[in-house]
């Protein structure tokens, strides 16, 4: 009987052994598995405090690339009003001198109008000379409002194309300089 104690008793040993070297590995996976979850989430909370800190990084570079192109565009459509307010004033003084003009040839064939009918006078010509004269100053006026139309049309759309070519070579060269945004 002793021998079945020593047995037994063994046996309990063993077993209680057992029973407690599991419980001991249970724990230590617990306490493992706990520091590797530590970890993790340290890992995670760093990746997405870097995570925001290059986003943030990210707008505020595009809010300043979109403040650059907006103060370009302010300023190329303040030139482009200067350019548009300079071929106003051009084409209007153009104009008036046109008008000069036109008033000038009026006078000068009410003038030859006048010595036709009169037919004396010591500078006399023929009617044919005078109305060749006339028919001449009046294709002048003519040409002259043509010109000075089609300048007024050529100034306006020359300063469309510097605007626009303005705008162009700003944007290409923000886009160069701050990386393909899609312009």
């Amino acid at each position: 009987m002793k021998a079945a104690l020593i047995v037994i008793a063994t046996l309990a040993a063993v077993l209680g052994l057992r029973a407690w070297n599991g419980h001991l590995v249970a724990q230590g996976d617990a306490q493992g598995a706990a520091r590797v979850q530590q970890a993790w989430d340290q890992a995670e909370e760093k990746r997405k405090v870097t995570e925001s800190q290059q986003r943030a990084k990210a707008e505020l570079a595009q809010r300043e690339t979109e403040t650059a192109k907006q103060k370009e565009t302010e300023r190329i459509a303040h030139e482009q009003a200067q350019r548009e307010q300079a071929a106003r004033t051009a084409l209007d003084t153009a104009a008036a001198r046109n008008r000069s003009l036109l008033t000038t040839i009026a006078q000068l064939n009410a003038n030859a109008a006048a010595a036709k009918l009169s037919g004396t006078g010591p500078q006399s010509c023929s009617a044919s000379d005078i109305d060749g004269a006339t028919a001449a100053r009046t294709a002048l006026g003519e040409c002259s409002s043509r010109y000075t139309a089609l300048g007024g049309v050529a100034d306006r759309l020359s300063g469309q194309v510097t605007g626009l070519q303005d705008y162009v070579r700003s944007v290409t060269k923000q886009g160069q300089a701050g990386g393909t945004d899609g312009f």
